[in-house]
């Protein structure tokens, strides 16, 4: 049995049962991390991770060329799509399993204004790895892990599956957005007993931060446990259909097959990783013109990552529609390029009715990757004011 895709999204949800075993020792890599940072400790860890879901199948021929590509995605935006466009099958009855090897950093801020127990742990979103959050150009104006450092809170960060040095796997398989959760999960849960988190030891507080798909994943996860973390802090997401334009994401995006953009770079991925065919699809779909500083664009071009066309198309906004039993606080500082007050808040604040606080704010001018547009530091104080101002 088949599912359209705006369906499948809705039952993957809830797909994602998670099993973990950290047989790997605890110690880090390196004692001071890849991170270079003056405002705290970072620690580097390779983390194994086993996972046990109930995987979809995906249905149609690999994409053969870049012409594919594009008649792959009029087939995903097409008005038709939900009813006549089946990419991937329903959850499958029987337990997949999978082992991923989980490159993470966490570091520790160096001063102790008495948040360094709670641990912002950060998933990133489609076409980057963990580095949207640790800019090395110009960090003090667009580092997120130098700013919650500075303002004494530890940090989590790692590269999903298939990014970053995380494992590889087939953009047509276990990137699926149900592995992508049952990582998160299991990152919770170990993080959670005080392992990977350097000198701290157990953590008093876990706070989830987001951007866009990270931002589903953090979304997904306290709708399939609420007591799983303590905050949530969403960037780049939008409850709102008027505001969750999928269909203008990719046309933006102009993906192609990423080895056939940069062959040298990515010699061992399959056809199923995109990315934007240049800098300007990039710039379309993550900037703002008139906002940002073009050496930043430069360098995330440099530093960006395929996306799988699978977990591009099993992950949605549009999936979490209904309420949650979600009772921390939660905070949406997203990216709005129009007067859209009032639009944001809702459906979100009714999906979060449970929450003990809610917040929702337009960022004004920043196009979808808020690190890299201006005032980027604005955003994140404004996300840290929320977490301090909800005892976090």
């Amino acid at each position: 049995m088949t599912y359209p895709t705006k369906i499948s999204w809705q039952f993957l949800l809830f797909a994602s049962m998670v099993s973990s075993s950290f047989s790997a020792p605890l110690n880090p890599s390196s004692s001071t991390g890849s991170l270079v940072t003056t405002a705290g400790d970072c620690y580097d860890y390779n983390i194994p991770v086993t996972t046990k879901i109930n995987a979809v199948n995906w249905l149609l021929p690999e994409l053969s060329d870049n012409f594919a590509v594009a008649g792959f995605f009029a087939d995903l935006i097409a008005r038709d799509s939900s009813t006549a466009f089946h990419p991937v099958s329903a959850p499958q009855n029987t337990t997949s399993f999978a082992n991923f090897s989980i490159s993470a950093t966490f570091c520790s801020p160096k001063i102790n204004s008495g948040h360094d127990k709670t641990v912002l742990l950060a998933s990133h979103g489609l076409g980057f790895d963990s580095r949207y959050w640790t800019s090395q150009a110009n960090p003090s104006a667009y580092n997120f892990v130098d700013f919650a450092l500075s303002r004494g809170y530890s940090t989590f960060v790692y590269d999903r599956i298939g990014t970053g040095k995380s494992t590889k796997v087939s953009g047509y398989g276990e990137s699926q957005f149900s592995y992508q959760l049952a990582v998160l999960a299991s990152l919770t849960s170990s993080l959670r007993q005080g392992n990977y988190t350097g000198t701290i030891g157990e953590p008093s507080k876990i706070v989830h931060v987001g951007h866009s798909y990270g931002s589903i994943l953090s979304h997904a996860l306290v709708a399939e446990d609420p007591t799983i973390s303590d905050g949530v802090l969403l960037t780049g997401i939008a409850y709102n259909a008027s505001t969750t334009d999928f269909a203008a994401f990719v046309e933006a995006s102009r993906l192609n097959i990423a080895n056939t953009v940069e062959p040298q770079k990515y010699p061992g991925l399959d056809s199923g990783y995109l990315e934007p065919a240049d800098v300007l699809g990039l710039a379309a779909a993550f900037f703002h013109e008139g906002n940002y500083d073009k050496e930043i664009l430069w360098y995330a071009d440099e530093i960006a990552q395929p996306l799988s066309v699978i977990e591009f198309v099993t992950g949605s906004p549009l999936m979490l529609t209904k309420p949650i039993a979600y009772t921390g606080p939660a905070s949406l500082p997203a990216n709005l390029l129009c007067d859209c007050n009032g639009i944001l808040q809702h459906p979100a604040q009714e999906i979060f009715a449970n929450a003990s606080a809610f917040e929702a704010a337009v960022h004004p001018g920043s196009g979808h990757g808020i690190n890299f547009n201006y005032n980027a530091t604005g955003a994140y104080g404004a996300m840290l004011d929320f977490a301090k101002k909800n005892g976090l």
